[in-house]
């Protein structure tokens, strides 16, 4: 029990630094190409 726990902990943490690491990736580009802000939602 206390495995699944930590994997599903693990597993959740390295999705969310991910998700984090792509975005700011992926805006730093979209300020490089265009010298504009990225679009954001609303």
């Amino acid at each position: 029990m206390l495995r699944r726990l930590l994997w599903t902990g693990l597993y959740g943490a390295l999705g969310a630094a991910a998700t984090i690491v792509s975005r700011r990736t992926a805006a730093r580009i979209w300020r490089t190409l265009t010298g504009e802000e990225p679009p954001t939602k609303r």
